[in-house]
């Protein structure tokens, strides 16, 4: 039987992500983060499913920060043309709202090589980092 909560109460989570979740870090290492693009991308991703064979994480909303707009890191493959293969930061899996894109086929998301607008030039500031990883330094 569950223990009943104080009024009030939030009940206690472990971490932000569970057990085993990996977590990614989108930052930026330039005079960038202004830009509202890139502000967008910014933040803590957790696990949040799969597509096409690799997982999906979705942007934790920071905290008093007002934020409504959802934010996917998902991998799409080839099946609609090459062109779309790769890696996507966009509001829904396989939207058209997208801010970002990496032609890549890891599978896990890339650290660099990540263009803005999609289909820009790479934007070499932008980094991609496993949390988990990015804490052995």
């Amino acid at each position: 039987q569950a223990q009943p909560q104080a009024a009030g109460a939030i009940p206690s989570k472990v971490g932000l992500a569970g057990a085993g979740q990996d977590v990614y870090v989108v930052s930026t290492k330039g005079p960038d983060g202004e830009e509202v693009v890139v502000r967008t991308l910014i933040g803590e991703y957790t696990e949040s499913g799969n597509n096409h064979g690799r997982k999906v994480y979705k942007k934790a909303a920071e905290r008093g920060s007002g934020e409504s707009v959802d934010v996917y890191l998902y991998y799409w493959d080839n099946r609609d043309g090459p062109s779309f293969e790769g890696w996507w930061f966009g509001n829904k899996l396989g939207g058209t709202q997208v801010w970002s894109h990496n032609a890549s086929s890891a599978l896990t998301p890339p650290p660099s090589g990540w263009k803005i607008p999609w289909d820009g030039a790479v934007r070499h500031t932008l980094s991609v980092a496993n949390k988990a990883e990015q804490m052995k330094f």
